[in-house]
């Protein structure tokens, strides 16, 4: 018996203005059902929290656990519809994330200056979106009717927050955010400060970036009722290492994290052990170290080129 393929946000290489989007002033129900592959009577179903969710707790890389909300059945085929609607929308170029062309990488680089860098992220992101956000986003900035807002809201909505493991989560959360990364765009502008957002990481680099700059900023994120993460929002001095998604800024170039240097140095250990095994190039600790030799080389071309010899020192 054949498995299910899994479901995937498809874009189908469309991207227009917000306006153009076939959500934007939706009024008709019907065309709504339409749109989303249902039927009217499926929208009662689809709001309930119980039947529509796998609840589970999840530990992070860092120890810490998370609980997870996914949608299962019918209304994971409509979220992953919903994203593609929504993934089509063009955003900002100051966003980083759910880009084909963009990455972690890509933001660290938008901050490769001598200038100071102030680094914060929003603190629990996804469930501090709350379903009156989500309901704000679709009748003020998408101009739908009420009594769609309120159906889009409550389908795409979790215990009154967006759930945080569908293929809804990221986009829709930085779309029900817009106005709050709005206005600190035209902060950031004002002052001649470049700002990029990655999820829920936000950075700003500067001169003007200092105290009364990461003041502003928090009281913007809490007026649009979030709070930013105490323990990871930082600032840095114009001439500092800066630690900026993953990647260090430093001396106008990007540096691999020394926890980077850890993990591979662990890893070339654990595949020296294995490396003359028979089929040893199949083995999960290689492919893992050569995805992390891919990974590290797109920041520093070097270990790109450590692949290779890999690859020919390793057993088939």
């Amino acid at each position: 018996m054949k498995s299910k393929p899994e479901l995937k946000i498809s874009t189908r290489d469309k991207s227009y203005k917000l306006i153009d989007s076939p959500l934007y002033k939706l009024k008709n129900k019907k065309r709504l059902a339409q749109l989303l592959n249902i039927n009217l009577c499926d929208f009662r179903k689809l709001t309930s929290d119980d039947e529509n969710y796998s609840v589970f707790e999840q530990l992070s890389k860092k120890g810490k656990v998370r609980k997870i909300q996914k949608p299962v059945h019918k209304l994971d085929v409509v979220h992953t519809r919903i994203a593609s609607l929504i993934c089509r929308i063009q955003t900002p170029s100051y966003l980083h994330s759910g880009k084909k062309t963009c990455s972690n990488i890509s933001n660290a680089s938008a901050h490769i200056n001598e200038l100071n860098l102030l680094t914060t992220d929003i603190k629990s992101f996804f469930p501090s979106t709350t379903r009156n956000m989500v309901f704000s986003f679709f009748y003020s900035v998408m101009k739908t009717s009420s009594d769609i807002a309120d159906i889009l809201s409550h389908i795409c909505t979790c215990h009154g927050h967006i759930p945080t493991g569908s293929r809804i989560s990221m986009p829709l959360a930085f779309w029900s955010n817009i106005r709050m990364f709005t206005e600190l765009e035209n902060l950031s502008r004002s002052l001649n400060v470049t700002m990029t957002v990655y999820v829920d990481d936000i950075t700003f680099s500067g001169e003007k970036v200092n105290r009364l700059f990461m003041s502003c900023m928090r009281k913007i994120v809490a007026k649009h009722g979030h709070q930013v993460h105490p323990t990871k929002t930082k600032l840095y001095g114009a001439n500092l290492p800066k630690l900026v998604t993953g990647v260090i800024v430093h001396s106008n170039v990007l540096k691999i994290r020394n926890e980077q240097h850890l993990l591979l140095s662990r890893e070339l250990e654990q595949w020296r052990i294995i490396k003359d095994e028979p089929y040893a190039i199949n083995a999960n600790i290689t492919s893992k170290l050569v995805g992390r030799l891919y990974s590290m080389g797109v920041i520093e071309q070097r270990y790109k080129e450590k692949v290779r010899t890999i690859k020919n020192n390793t057993a088939f």
